[in-house]
């Protein structure tokens, strides 16, 4: 018996030393990946997680969050919510005292990590919003308008008509504004900023198979808060500002050996693609 309760213990502590982080890792990540693949099409993976309640930090290694948008790779690092601290930095669009005051106070939530890749690749929420706007003025318009949504060619329109098409596209942009709004302001994200980062060792590349050439930036450690801000417009709810330092920074611009073609001729591809699946195929009848 005492021999068998060696072994068990033996097998427990180890396990709880190497293994149980690794596990505790990958329970973490399927739960994430399983919302955020079927929600957002996002790849999350982390090794080991680990945490330390009193220190209020939770630390991690080879994170991977891969979208069709972006990669992003950090070999390690660990976030830190200092609830120690009694006076903190607030957002830009909230402070109420002077912005050199509130720059000195430091963040309530750190992150820093080391040996970091992103590769930035695409922008399918631009296009996607284009996507959208166009085919939810085609549905308004329904199927009486001809010739690309338009009932008469824009050389006979008239002035009045225009006038009311402005106030029209105007009054619809104020309805759908404050719908946004309550979207941005309920994001679990931006109530955690203003957001204090230390990166050790990255690296930053910007380009796609599109792309003739692609932005390689360098740097060896780089200091960074990100923060909202009020904006200019009423449109937007607030906008993200990132203020940097950056220690022995490098920027190259490099041949892409990856390069297909241009964004335009793919652009082409797809619309062709697109109207050959939309044709209606026609028969004849034999004579």
């Amino acid at each position: 018996m005492f021999l068998l309760e060696l072994i068990v213990v033996v097998i427990v502590v180890v396990f709880l030393l190497f293994f149980f982080n690794r596990v505790f890792g990958f329970v973490v990540s399927y739960i994430i990946r399983t919302y955020t693949w079927h929600r957002h099409k996002a790849y999350i993976h982390v090794d080991a997680i680990q945490l330390s309640f009193l220190a209020g930090r939770i630390l991690f290694k080879n994170f991977r969050y891969q979208s069709r948008n972006q990669s992003i790779y950090l070999l390690k690092g660990h976030l830190t919510w200092r609830y120690w601290i009694r006076r903190t930095r607030v957002r830009q669009k909230n402070c109420q005292v002077s912005e050199i005051a509130n720059l000195k106070l430091p963040c309530r939530v750190h992150l820093e990590v080391e040996g970091v890749e992103w590769f930035v690749y695409n922008r399918t929420p631009a296009y996607d919003e284009i996507i959208a706007v166009v085919e939810g003025k085609q549905k308004e318009k329904g199927p009486g308008h001809e010739n690309g949504g338009l009932g008469r060619s824009e050389t006979t329109r008239s002035s009045a008509d225009r006038t009311s098409d402005a106030s029209l596209t105007k009054q619809d942009s104020d309805e759908i504004a404050p719908h946004k709004a309550v979207t941005h302001e309920a994001s679990f994200f931006l109530h955690l900023l203003p957001i204090s980062l230390v990166a050790k060792k990255g690296a930053i590349i910007l380009g796609n198979t599109n792309t003739p050439s692609i932005v390689v930036a360098q740097f060896v450690e780089a200091d960074m808060a990100i923060d909202a801000a009020e904006s200019r417009s009423k449109f937007d709810l607030y906008k993200m500002v990132y203020n940097v330092n950056f220690t022995r920074p490098t920027v190259q611009i490099k041949m892409n050996i990856d390069y297909k073609e241009s964004l335009l001729d793919r652009a082409s591809h797809v619309v062709e693609e697109a109207e050959a699946k939309t044709q209606v195929p026609t028969y004849t009848l034999p004579s």
